[in-house]
């Protein structure tokens, strides 16, 4: 009968000890990610080319503009560095081109 006794006993605080383990431990949730955001600055060059410094945080980024050109109308896009988060990536359009759209995507 003893023997029965501390067998229980055991069993009872071994899950007692368990529960408390499952119970420290930390979810997966705890732990999200930093929101990804950006913002852009236009610039004009010295020999008048138009441009975007951007700046991301919570991921590293490459900055992208769209641009357009003022003598056909064609809109194409450049890409800058690849930049930590919270850097800067300056990108450019060709001359005779304007910045549409200035954003950085996480890279």
């Amino acid at each position: 009968m003893h023997v029965r006794q501390r067998v229980t006993g055991t069993v009872a605080a071994l899950a007692l000890a368990a529960s408390g383990l499952l119970a420290a431990a930390p979810t997966a949730s705890a732990s999200a990610p930093a929101a990804f955001s950006c913002s852009a600055r236009l610039v004009t060059g010295s020999g008048g080319h138009r441009g975007a410094e951007i700046r991301c945080t919570g991921s590293s980024f490459t900055g992208v503009v769209d641009c357009k050109r003022t003598d056909n109308g064609y809109v194409y896009r450049h890409f800058g560095n690849r930049v930590p988060s919270g850097g800067t990536s300056t990108v450019w359009c060709d001359l005779n081109a304007t910045v549409i759209q200035a954003y950085g995507t996480p890279s």
